[in-house]
């Protein structure tokens, strides 16, 4: 399989800094993310498994990702099956195949990662004991949808737990238990749910009769707890990809769980309870992923950053810890509540882009029944700091559709909104407002389990609604696709009889419904329609008599307190954040394992500050190999990498001046992706008293196999640079589909024409190249063409040496030899 018939082949291609891979193993784990890779690689729960697993001897984790529809079709008509990063080990030849349940609209792409690696869909026709089916993660906590295919899923926190699992089944390996016997092992695990044990019987209406346990005494599966976060193990040393991925940056989690109560919210119903990292904690393993990555910005996640019991000495620690290495740190999510002025002052050092808040209501009255706990004052008044210390932009985000709203209600979106924008005014400077607006949709769970979810037409309704009254504001407006929210919704609170649907919806082509580019509604409604489903039944309003389809799943939280919060939001009532003090009993805590845990406020010890002195400049050229699957980096991502092993490795890389500093490095030039070489250069330009030889030896330490540095002597600053200094490049250049016996032939052929011109299309502008006058000199050693060009890309000269101008990269086999310098 060639990657370079892909769009992006540093998503198949392994290898990266930070990865693990074991030849030999007593356990293979695949850790299976549906979706592409730089989706899942910015996942944190993955980061935290991966690094887990691959900690305990005998046990090998490795990852794999949805193909993107290009890779897709690749092993289709290669006939290959999908496989693992690490070590390419087949799906069906792993041991466990874990995926991650994010998001219901990756559920496709689950069943189409089985059926791409040749294993049979439902669990109960898997007769071979191996590879295990599981899943975890939020969507878990209502997995049934998916029941039909998995042997057993994980609710709650894995770092434990997925040892157990891991521990269990290599048990019942070494015993040669049966597949029967085996999952009554797992089930014996807190927190593993296996669906097998469970059988739903259904009313003639449809709805569920009874959900009856196939196991004495095992009625209720509750979810997992990892009592303290502090001491929970966490990836220092986490893998680096090439490419750049939606989180691209260190991310260090410092609380998990969230009590405010929020009651549409079901992040802040599953993790609870609340559980904070230590500062000290929380900087060492920033030091230490620093390190590890050469990235260049921290992230500290958690549902509400800003509610972190020491955030603001922190932030001030990190802040003045990194200012001179110009590593930016950033808080994702912060509250309207807990924007102090000192936090903003704080935040306003790094952040360049928008600033984002979400009231999700547009009125008091709708925040009072979603207990968000924020009045218009206060995002008024927050919205001015913002303004005041310099902001530009703010990101407003809201629901439409929660329960009790009226047209009034979702009028007063664009009313605010404009207040909001009004702050800037006062600031004495413009400002802007985006204002996106996504469909709420009943989670279960939360006290909102039992509402109903509003149409597809009653969403694209209320959205042009919101359309006119925004435009006439002169505010911009964003908003989910409301057929995207209507199968959220569906699966949301979906039961078994949804599988059939998933399976017809892959035949039918569905893949990544997420993307919006890949979502095809029509066959969505033909899978309904074909499974004899009505897909608006899922959205209607449950009885509160009524058995959930996750009614034996047990999350912690109480169904007496979701109803409790439920009959609150009727009536407006707040909740308190039990971390004020006042238990609000939602049935989590026991307050002996099992309990709220605080980061308490330290002293902490800032570093002595580096006297700043002005740094002297050493230019170092480098000649470097790229070989085997680096062949496929493409430029930036060569670019992305040697940035990151520059700080890995300790050279004292200068950098640029300016609002966005760089380092101060540059390459010869761009070779063609899929081209071998050992001629690669790039100048690089560091402090002085370390020598060229020193900095080879530095980043080939750290440098991913397939890249190392060959080459390294000091020249002067102020020479030219590199890229001036090439007259031609030596290339070899084999052609695999022409018989080598006329490649003299092809030589001979193509030397007679004066001249060869073609044409390139870039950026609207055709350029012409005579590649025949570029030609320095052209034979062969018979095997394959020995060629010396001066402008021209090796494939424009294979195509035009063969006279085969369809010839694409995969077709030949191209290496770089040797770059020879004007004199």
């Amino acid at each position: 399989m060639n990657l370079l018939a892909v769009e992006k082949p540093a998503r198949y291609m392994g290898g990266e800094m930070g990865s693990i891979r074991k030849d030999v193993a007593e356990l293979r784990f695949a850790l299976a993310f549906p979706d592409v890779y730089e989706v899942g690689m910015s996942h944190l729960g993955l980061r935290i498994l991966y690094h887990v697993l691959n900690g305990v001897d005998g046990i090998a984790a490795e990852r794999v990702f949805a193909p993107w529809p290009d890779m897709e079709e690749q092993l289709r008509g290669a006939g290959d099956s999908l496989a693992t990063l690490e070590s390419g080990t087949p799906l069906a030849n792993c041991d466990i195949i874990g995926f991650t349940l994010q998001y219901e609209l990756s559920y496709t792409n689950i069943v189409n990662m089985l059926r791409l690696a040749g294993i049979p869909l439902l669990a109960g026709e898997r007769t071979d004991i191996f590879p295990l089916v599981i899943a975890g993660g939020p969507c878990a906590y209502n997995p049934e949808p998916l029941a039909p295919f998995l042997d057993a899923v994980l609710l709650g926190d894995g770092e434990e737990a997925v040892l157990e699992i891991a521990r269990a089944v290599m048990d019942g390996k070494k015993g040669k238990e049966s597949k029967a016997q085996l999952l009554e092992r797992l089930a014996a695990i807190e927190g593993v749910y296996v669906p097998s044990l469970f059988e739903p019987e259904y009313h003639p209406d449809g709805t569920i009769s009874a959900i009856n346990p196939l196991k004495p005494g095992h009625s209720r599966v509750r979810r997992r707890f990892l009592a303290d976060l502090d001491s929970a193990p966490y990836p220092s040393v986490p893998v680096v990809p090439f490419m750049k991925t939606v989180h691209d940056r260190v991310a260090v989690e410092i609380a998990r769980g969230c009590t405010r109560g929020c009651r549409f919210c079901q992040a802040g119903y599953i993790y609870r309870p609340l559980r904070e990292r230590s500062q000290d904690t929380i900087l060492k393993l920033v030091d230490e992923a620093l390190q590890a990555t050469g990235y260049d910005e921290v992230s500290l996640l958690s549902l509400s950053t800003g509610d972190y019991s020491c955030v603001a000495p922190l932030l001030s620690e990190l802040m003045s810890r990194y200012a001179e290495a110009r590593v930016a740190v950033s808080l994702p999510s912060l509250r309207v509540g807990t924007l102090t002025e000192g936090l903003i002052e704080e935040i306003k050092k790094v952040r360049k882009t928008g600033f984002t808040l979400a009231p999700e209501a547009g009125s008091d009255r709708m925040r009072r029944v979603i207990n968000k706990g924020i009045s218009e004052d206060d995002l008024i008044a927050g919205a001015a700091s913002i303004y005041n210390a310099g902001w530009r932009l703010i990101k407003l985000y809201f629901m439409i559709g929660l329960p009790g709203e009226t047209v009034e209600d979702v009028t007063q979106i664009s009313t605010l909104a404009r207040k909001v924008k009004d702050q800037a005014k006062s600031a004495g400077a413009g400002g802007d407002v985006n204002v996106a607006v996504s469909t709420f949709v009943p989670k279960a769970h939360t006290p909102f389990q039992w509402e109903p979810q509003i149409s597809k037409q009653e969403t694209l309704d209320l959205q042009y609604q919101l359309h006119c009254d925004l435009k006439k504001r002169k505010l911009r407006f964003k908003w989910q696709d409301a057929s995207l929210s209507l199968m959220e919704g569906v699966f949301a609170r979906g039961d078994r009889r949804l599988a059939p649907v998933l399976i017809r919806a892959v035949e039918l082509g569905c893949r990544f419904d997420g993307w919006g580019d890949h979502f095809s509604l029509e066959r969505w409604q033909q899978a309904f329609s074909d499974c004899g489903i009505q897909p608006e039944w899922y959205l209607r309003r449950r009885e509160l008599s009524e058995i959930l389809p996750w009614e034996h799943l047990d999350c912690g939280v109480t169904r007496e307190f979701l109803l409790a919060e439920r009959e609150r939001a009727i009536s407006e009532a707040a909740t308190e954040d039990c971390r004020n003090g006042k238990c609000t009993d939602c049935g989590v805590c026991d307050f002996k394992q099992i309990t709220t845990r605080l980061s308490v406020k330290s002293d902490l010890q800032p570093r002595s500050k580096v006297p700043d002195i002005e740094q002297q400049p050493a230019r170092v050229r480098l000649r470097f190999a790229k070989n085997g699957t680096m062949r496929y980096l493409s430029h930036l991502e060569l670019i992305t990498v040697f940035t990151r092993a520059v700080s890995r490795g300790g050279v004292p890389i200068l950098f640029s001046q300016g609002f966005h500093p760089h380092p101060r490095f540059s390459f010869g030039t761009a070779t063609s992706v899929g081209v071998e070489s050992r001629a690669e250069y790039m100048d690089m330009f560091i402090a002085a008293g370390t020598s060229a030889a020193d900095v080879q030896v530095r980043l080939n330490t750290v440098l991913p196999e397939g890249l190392s540095i060959l080459e390294s002597i000091e020249v002067d600053v102020k020479a030219p640079s590199i890229s001036t200094l090439i007259d031609a490049t030596r290339y070899r250049i084999y052609l695999d589909s022409i018989p080598v016996d006329q490649l003299v032939d092809l030589c001979v052929r193509f030397l007679a024409h004066d001249t060869f011109v073609i044409q390139r299309t870039k950026k609207g502008d055709v350029q012409e190249v005579d590649l025949r006058r570029e030609t320095v000199s052209l034979g062969t050693d018979g095997q394959a063409l020995e060629l010396v060009a001066k402008r021209g890309k090796p494939l424009e000269f294979a195509r035009a040496i063969s006279g085969n101008d369809m010839l694409k990269g995969e077709d030949i086999r191209i290496e770089k030899l040797e770059v020879i310098f004007a004199q």
